[in-house]
This record gives structure tokens, C-alpha cells and sequence, in this order.
């Protein structure tokens, strides 16, 4: 049985963050330690702050660690631990939105990064659109070197997937193509790269192999929700902002503003696409959907 925990991962890191945070000053109430379902929960002070802060650290095999505090700084140290400098993260956008592009991208947290995790770093699905846009905005401005992006506009798409499905292949395949060019470019800017994490999408051999392959010899995990490590986590906003960027784009170019795209592929989605085939005609939709989601399906049979 450990100090802390009866999870012997979770016990083990609680040690260290105790350590990590005493080396940087702060003063931690040992009596506040309780374990709680999936955590620890306790409390620290800091000379400066001069009051109390709530810390909670979960972790389960499934999900990895996470972390709640109102502290940024306290909570910027923390995701360092689980995430060393030199991690690189890919993740992927648009995957299950029927308008728009597929988007990869990859990110690198390095020395110079680590002042982003100050900003609050999580995955892009918890975070509204403002946010991943004004996160995106500081990242493109000052780290211009730390990521990369790769889009696969709706157009290109519907060829890469009639080809891809034409040999047999599927929409896995086009995201290791594109996971891998994206890594590949990254690791074409920085030689600081130690480690590479990819939100798992797939368990085929060759699949992941491309990805590997494009590393350079630097290690590569595979992870389920991998979203948990914040270089993941930030090339997950990277992604999205893209994502969104594009459907303000072709929203402004194509339907000259009429229509607004929207992500997502409900009901919604199908309404939308009915209203635009009918102010400009059937063949829009190969350059603003992707054509072998069921929403395309559905409307072409209604025709």
C-alpha cells in the first residue's frame, strides 16, 4: 500500500509532484492529503499567493492523468511532469464533421513552449470556439516553429477517399498519410523532438507503421485519448482552429456568405446542405462536404 494512494501510479506520481513542488517554493499541508474515487485531493500554499489552493490529481489506466485547480501556474507544473519537454503531440480535426476539411497537425513542446501551458491547456472539445481561436492566435504568433498543419480540403478529400476506397483502403489510411506528413514536416523544423504521442485512431500495423516511419527514429505511443498529454492537447486546438478557420473560409468564398457551414453531422448538417444544393446547385457539395458521410447519401436518394 502506498503513501498516498492504493494505486500504485498514481502514489508514485503524488510523490513527485509533493517534491517538484516544494523545490519551487510552495508549501504543502500535509494533513490536507484525502484519496477520493480515481484521486488525490489536497491543498497548497504559496509565500507570495499567501492562501490556500485546492489540488486535484486523477488518473486511471483508461483516461492517464488529469488535473483541477484554479491555479494556471500550479497546473502548468503539473502537465509538465506528465509531459517532458521534447514530447511531441498529433492529433486530428473535422474526422466526423460532414462540411469542411479533414485537418492534422503537430505540435512539439519544447523549452520555449512550456510558457503555453500557463494559458490553460485542454483538449479542444472542452474549450469554446473563442478560446481555440485566441489560443491558436498566440501559438501562430510567437511559436511558428513548434507546429505543423496539414488540411485536406472537402474537394481533395472526396478524390484521396475514392482512390483510397478504389484499393481497398479507408478513411485510416488518409489520416496516416497526413499524420505522418505533418510529423514529418515538424521534424523537418526541430531536431529537439525525444518522443512522439498520436491520439490513437487505428490498430493496423501498417497504419501505424507510416506514422512511425515519419518520426526519424524518435519513439512513437500510440494512445486512447490521448488528449491527456497536453503537447496532444495543444496540437488538438491547433487542429480545430484550422478546422473552424475553414469553414469560415469556404462559407466567405463559395457561398459568398449566404450559408454558414457547421460542424458536427446531425440534422442540422442535412437541413443546411438541402438549403445550399438549392441555391447553388448539386455539384457545391463535392467542395464543401465530404460525399461518403450518410448525410451526402441520404440527400442524393432524395433527389
Amino acid at each position: 500500500m502506498g503513501i498516498y494512494s492504493e494505486n500504485p501510479v498514481l502514489d508514485s506520481f503524488t510523490e513527485t509532484v509533493y517534491a517538484t513542488l516544494l523545490k519551487k517554493g510552495y508549501i504543502i499541508e500535509p494533513e490536507s492529503f484525502k484519496e477520493i474515487n480515481y484521486g488525490i485531493a489536497f491543498k497548497i500554499n504559496s509565500a507570495e499567493k499567501k492562501k490556500s489552493v485546492s489540488v486535484t490529481i486523477y488518473h486511471t489506466e483508461k483516461n492517464g492523468f488529469s488535473f483541477v485547480t484554479p491555479d494556471k501556474e500550479i497546473k502548468a507544473i503539473l502537465q509538465l511532469l506528465v509531459a517532458d519537454t521534447g514530447t511531441a503531440g498529433c492529433d486530428e480535426a473535422g474526422k466526423g464533421d460532414f462540411f469542411g476539411p479533414l485537418v492534422t497537425a503537430s505540435f512539439v513542446l519544447g523549452k520555449k513552449e512550456t510558457e503555453l501551458l500557463k494559458l490553460g491547456v485542454k483538449d479542444s472539445k472542452k474549450m469554446k470556439t473563442e478560446d481555440i481561436l485566441n489560443f491558436y492566435n498566440t501559438v501562430s504568433k510567437k511559436y511558428p516553429d513548434s507546429f505543423s498543419v496539414v488540411k485536406i480540403m472537402p474537394e481533395r478529400y472526396n478524390t484521396f477517399y475514392t482512390d483510397l476506397s478504389n484499393q481497398g483502403k479507408n478513411l485510416n489510411d488518409m489520416l496516416a498519410w497526413a499524420h505522418s506528413k505533418s510529423l514529418a514536416t515538424l521534424a523537418e523544423k526541430r531536431n529537439d523532438i525525444k518522443k512522439v504521442i498520436v491520439d490513437k485512431f487505428s490498430d493496423n500495423f501498417k497504419t501505424k507503421d507510416r506514422i512511425i516511419r515519419s518520426a526519424n527514429s524518435v519513439p512513437v505511443e500510440f494512445m486512447v485519448r490521448a488528449e491527456s498529454s497536453p503537447p496532444v492537447a495543444i496540437a488538438s486546438i491547433i487542429a480545430r482552429a484550422e478546422y473552424i478557420l475553414s469553414l469560415k473560409h469556404l462559407s466567405e468564398t463559395l457561398l459568398n456568405n449566404r450559408f454558414y457551414l457547421i460542424s458536427g453531422s446531425g440534422e442540422k448538417s442535412d437541413d443546411l446542405l438541402l438549403q445550399i444544393i438549392s441555391a447553388f446547385g448539386s455539384d457545391i457539395a463535392e467542395k464543401i462536404c465530404k460525399k461518403h458521410f450518410a448525410n451526402f447519401i441520404k440527400n442524393r436518394q432524395n433527389q
